[in-house]
């Protein structure tokens, strides 16, 4: 389950352990240069206490107190992040803990446009590191229960049990999530991403820029067709003054949560996302199979045929979509993300964009998305390659703390964030800069696993960004469906099935979309067609398999 329901993305890679080996001829237990050599004194330890009806602790290992390990150790992780994130080699949060723990963190960072294929060939390969994180991306149930069931995944169930007392603490005290972490055997393969901030259940939003309305004289649109229009006088009417065709209307990254159009075919009566699911009137219904979604499809392409969005929707990467907000000319009229000023800059963001509330429909529709929860399930897992699971697991247990789980998500504490009489203060930006492109420079932000408790958040005195963020939410949060479909974790033979018919299904609708906006396909032409390859790939059984999860939720 990612950044629920649907939410945020999987991760894996290179390498095996980067520790000291055993160098030429030495004696047993020993280095070539005659230093203990902690692997072997652990086997050693190991099967002595076995031999003696002991639980075995390995030698290299300390249960409880700091250091963990008795001599450092190395652990290869791969991570996937953002394209503000700095060197998480350098983050201050993981630089604090090798000095506590003892664990050094050597880093593979890798890009959300090559998140995928990275992934997938270090597991397919077995060439992977000792540690997977991804808060946003993180490993889908399915990757999970596929490579758990090969040995390349590693049970963390007896390792949460003995060596991880505060996230056992969170379990207790949160039972939603613990019921959602284990699959239905009750065995556990991955650490969450953990949190109740509400902005992440609402976190696309639409902005536009006041300052081209104003200058150009228009109000802010309250419909699909005052939108329309004004996207067009945004490329006709030169509101950025330069002289030149030089102005994007309306920009996004199609398909994405954060910045895509999935909850714009809300003003269509149907809200998409990227488990293409919704529910109404207690039934669940795949949405790009609905009527209202090939209406929103033929509006997309009315303003792409007439040059009002942007052409590249489709294949421009977040840092290409950054840097047109962040252009030195500003040429942006529209677009779709968390925050504005993490699009525009801070200083646009105040000045020249306004929040721009869901659209009122041809049919009276006006929908926005809304997701069950802030989970990702999977945000941190071992694999196979690991030699100290038990090292690992009480190094990612300090992420269930209050003190390093702020300072994961949110900064390091005299930079960014103060502590104070209990409370965290968010501190301010240095002058020309976003708090969000601070929080991404020094610490994983979102990019990571951890807990945001809900007594955290009461306990965090937020700046401007996540104040104005919160807003938003409330202005959005009655356009939101009164059903939304539940964190969900489906039994072993229907995760399966799911993961079988679901990448197919992704796939076409993304491909038939890419086609319809752009004018390559006629949507009403080839509807009738579309919906029956799907019903041929799969989709009712893919909604069979929510509905009878979805009534089994609501029977509890």
């Amino acid at each position: 389950m990612k950044r629920n329901p649907g939410k945020w993305m999987a991760l894996g890679l290179t390498g095996g352990l980067v520790l000291s080996v055993l160098a030429g001829c030495g004696a047993q237990g020993q280095n070539a240069d005659g230093t203990a050599n902690r692997e072997v004194q652990a086997q050693e330890q190991q099967g002595e206490k076995q031999d003696a009806g002991q639980e075995a602790v390995p030698s290299y290992f300390n249960e409880t107190g700091y250091p963990i390990v008795n001599e450092p150790i190395e652990l290869n992780v791969m991570v996937a992040v953002g394209p503000m994130s700095g060197d998480f080699n350098e983050m201050p949060v993981f630089v604090q803990l090798e000095e506590r723990t003892g664990i050094k963190i050597n880093f593979e960072q890798v890009s959300p446009s090559a998140w995928t294929e990275r992934k997938n060939l270090a597991l397919a390969s077995q060439d992977m590191p000792d540690i997977i994180i991804g808060g946003i991306g993180g490993m889908s149930d399915s990757e999970v229960n596929k490579y758990s069931s090969q040995g390349i995944i590693v049970e963390l169930n007896d390792y949460v049990e003995k060596y991880a007392p505060n996230f056992n603490k969170l379990l207790e005290e949160k039972p939603d999530l613990d019921a959602v972490i284990r699959n239905p055997e009750g065995k556990m393969y991955g650490l969450p991403f953990y949190q109740e901030l509400v902005s992440e259940r609402i976190p696309d939003n639409l902005f536009i820029n006041k300052k081209w309305l104003d200058k150009l004289g228009l109000a802010v649109p309250e419909t699909t067709e005052e939108f329309y229009e004004v996207l067009k006088a945004f490329k006709t009417q030169d509101p950025n003054g330069n002289g030149l065709a030089d102005e994007i209307p309306l920009t996004y990254r199609s398909n994405q949560r954060l910045t895509g159009e999935l909850s714009l075919f809300g003003s269509f009566g149907v809200v998409d996302n990227d488990s293409h699911l919704m529910i109404k009137d207690g039934k669940v219904l795949f949405s790009p199979m609905e009527e209202g979604y090939k209406e929103g499809i033929a509006f997309m392409n009315r303003l792409y045929g007439e040059g009002l969005i942007d052409p590249e929707v489709f294949t421009q990467d977040q840092s290409q979509y950054i840097g047109k907000g962040q252009a030195e000319e500003e040429i942006v009229g529209s677009f779709i993300i968390f925050g504005d000023e993490n699009f525009a800059g801070l200083e646009r963001a105040r000045n020249d964009y306004v929040t721009l509330l869901p659209l009122k429909g041809p049919n009276g529709d006006r929908l926005w998305n809304k997701y069950a929860t802030g989970y990702d399930t999977n945000a941190f897992v071992i694999t196979k390659n690991n030699k100290y699971p038990e090292a690992s697991i009480r190094w990612a247990d300090e992420f269930f703390t209050v003190e390093t789980s702020m300072q994961a998500i949110q900064g390091e504490i005299g930079v960014n964030l103060e502590y104070k009489d209990g409370k965290y203060f968010i501190m301010d930006p240095p002058e020309g800069s976003s708090l969000n492109e601070i929080r991404s420079k020094i610490c994983p932000a979102s990019y990571t696993f951890g807990m945001m408790t809900r007594e955290m958040i009461d306990n965090t005195v937020f700046k401007e960004d996540m104040t104005r963020k919160l807003e938003r939410c409330k202005l959005y949060d009655p356009y939101t469906p009164e059903e939304i479909l539940p964190v969900l974790r489906l039994p072993q033979d229907k995760l399966e099935q799911r993961a079988n018919i679901f990448t197919d299904l992704n796939s076409y609708v993304a491909e038939m979309k890419a086609k319809w906006v752009t004018g390559e396909m006629d949507v009403e032409k080839t509807w009738d067609e579309y919906v029956e390859t799907l019903k041929a790939m799969g989709a009712e059984d893919y909604v069979q398999i929510y509905q009878e999860a979805y009534d089994a939720y609501k029977a509890q």
